[in-house]
């Protein structure tokens, strides 16, 4: 008798420690994580530290490149809460995206914001930078004016008066 209760015990006690073990694993269904799209190489750079914003032409061109998790379809490029139009171009590891400056912000400051959903999921990831806009006229004044340079006299042939008399 002693051994059927002995035999009873370790019998529930291996049943509840093997069926613990099998709710630990997801066996059914399968959890799909979402990598988020990731914006690097920021043109022009952009600020480092406290250092200052970085200055750009008037009209200029802007870039970045996005991880290849990301829906290119999805790319959002906004300046100063304004979309603008962008190109986007697929280098198989990445998404390089470029834009142009809108002439409205020319001697202003601009915050450029991005944002992109992944394509493996619903998870979404947004970056931007800050930048100050040069004006057209400040990038005249700072080009150096070409200088005329002074005319050079053409090196004119000596005449020998005695060689060209006729006598």
């Amino acid at each position: 008798m002693k051994t059927t209760k002995c035999l009873k015990k370790i019998i529930i006690c291996s049943l509840i420690f093997s069926s613990g073990t099998t709710f630990a694993f997801n066996v059914g269904g399968t959890r799909s994580e979402c990598t988020p799209p990731h914006f690097r190489s920021f043109t022009p750079p952009e600020r480092v530290g406290k250092g200052p914003v970085p200055e750009v032409e008037a009209e200029s061109e802007i870039g970045f490149t996005v991880s290849s998790t990301a829906n290119p379809e999805s790319i959002v490029v906004t300046i100063k809460r304004q979309k603008v139009d962008f190109e986007v171009i697929d280098k198989n590891s990445f998404f390089q995206v470029k834009a142009k400056l809108p002439a409205a912000f020319n001697g202003k400051f601009a915050r450029i914001d991005m944002y992109a959903k992944s394509v493996d999921g619903e998870c979404k990831n947004k970056d931007g930078w800050l930048i100050k806009v040069k004006k057209p006229a400040d990038v005249v004044a700072e080009t150096p004016a070409l200088e005329a340079a002074p005319e050079q006299p053409t090196p004119e042939k000596e005449v020998n008066p005695e060689a060209t008399k006729v006598e």
